[in-house]
């Protein structure tokens, strides 16, 4: 039983924080992609 608490309680801890990387990588990729192209210049 203690083993499916853990299980859950990290669900809900990494489920959202990896959503909130996934979202943060999302807005930064342009600025990643930009980034080669304005040291071309």
């Amino acid at each position: 039983m203690r083993v499916t608490i853990l299980i859950l309680s990290w669900l809900a801890v990494a489920l959202p924080l990896g959503w909130g990387v996934q979202q943060s990588v999302r807005k930064a990729s342009p600025l990643f992609e930009s980034v080669p192209v304005a040291t071309q210049r």
